[in-house]
């Protein structure tokens, strides 16, 4: 289940007008902090906690931030 979650959210993540789009080296990361973190149910909290581990540019995180905090 975690890993089907994953999958759509860096899919949603991938459809944003992003500078860089999470590539799976990213993916990886963020799925091994998650499991590391002990996450099993992916929240939008969630992602947004852990937003920079997917993103390494400031402004595209602030672009996701504002798609995933429904703001």
């Amino acid at each position: 289940p975690l890993a089907d979650q994953i999958a759509r959210v860096i899919s949603s993540m991938r459809e944003l007008d992003l500078k860089k789009a999470p590539s799976v080296s990213e993916t990886l990361d963020w799925a091994r902090t998650l499991i590391t973190l002990g996450i099993e149910n992916i929240t939008d909290d969630v992602v947004v906690q852990s937003m920079p581990v997917l993103l390494k540019y400031q402004a595209d995180v602030e672009r996701a931030l504002k798609e995933f905090s429904g703001d």
